[in-house]
């Protein structure tokens, strides 16, 4: 059994859409839960007609308060799912059909090798399409010129790669997951990294997923290989610090919830990755050389270098 945690919230538009998709699966023992964070659009009224005509796998669950942010919102799903694999789906997306048998698949071989009680999660690539599903890129991977290989601690706490759309995780990596520390930055995020720390990640290099841009979205895949994407990334140092101290915190709220259960390799990497702040410029460019702590692209590097 899969049991698949919508995000919802004001979905109104593309919410139908993407619920059809997870209805048309080849893979079939799933059920859908889905949290409404206090819509004020037809979200919930929509979401009333799904249960009801698929009460055995459809069910609703409507905050009386609003979560304040989607990974919020996914957090406070997690206590739900009572399944051995968990995936978390957004409200605008299309899946494809064979989305859940491809990484259940591999989820399946990652634990015919590492066992059923190691942390694993499995995710895929993904095509961007436009508000109408025309494609504007065969591959998020390419467009945001992401490598899956980057997937150790070290190049996590510095980049997230993994999708939380295309996610897919075991149980063991559930039991893992704590109360949420305030500088999280994004659930994908952080289970990738608990992910890497104390089990296995795996990826399929094929889209499962049509990833919707639109107006409320497009942050998500912009166009990094832009040549004015990635300048005024680079001349805006305010927003490069900001961006980089929030990696710092979030390696310090690792360190903290799970310092004790790691090896001495893995929290020095997470200790000197969370100190960086603390030291001298010349140190702490030191420390990124020494440990790896790099971004996926020059120009990144760059700033970096630049700004940590």
């Amino acid at each position: 059994m899969v049991t698949i945690l919508m995000a919802a919230y004001n979905g109104e538009r593309y919410i139908s859409e993407q619920i059809e998709s997870i209805l048309q699966q080849t893979y079939t023992d799933w059920k859908l839960i889905i949290q409404d964070d206090c819509s004020t659009d037809k979200t919930v009224s929509i979401l009333l007609k799904y249960q009801q005509k698929y009460p055995q796998k459809i069910k609703l669950i409507e905050r009386k308060e609003p979560s304040g942010s989607a990974k919020h919102n996914f957090f406070s799903m997690f206590k739900y799912a009572n399944s051995d694999y968990v995936m978390t789906c957004d409200q605008d997306d299309i899946w494809l059909p064979d989305k859940i048998q491809i990484t259940q698949k591999e989820m399946h071989r990652l634990e015919a090798v590492h066992g059923i009680k190691k942390a694993i999660l499995v995710h895929t690539d993904l095509k961007v399409v436009d508000s109408d599903l025309n494609e504007i890129e065969e591959s998020l991977f390419k467009r945001q010129k992401l490598d899956n290989r980057k997937d150790k601690v070290h190049n996590l706490l510095v980049q997230n790669i993994v999708t939380g759309c295309t996610m897919l995780v075991n149980r063991a990596l559930l039991n893992k997951v704590n109360d949420l520390p305030k500088d999280v930055i994004m659930h994908d995020w952080w289970l990738a990294i608990i992910a890497s720390a104390f089990g296995a990640i795996g990826f399929v290099n094929q889209s499962t997923v049509l990833y919707r841009q639109h107006g409320s979205n497009e942050v998500g895949s912009k166009n990094i290989r832009s040549v004015w994407y990635n300048l005024g990334r680079f001349l805006d140092p305010i927003s490069s610090k900001q961006s980089l101290r929030s990696t710092y915190r979030q390696a310090q709220s690792f360190l903290e919830m799970y310092g004790e259960m790691l090896t001495p390799e893995c929290m020095e990497l997470v200790r000197e990755y969370s100190s960086i702040p603390l030291y001298g410029k010349v140190r702490r460019i030191e420390t990124i050389f020494r440990y790896g702590f790099w971004k996926a692209s020059f120009i990144r590097r760059c700033g970096q270098i630049l700004f940590c």
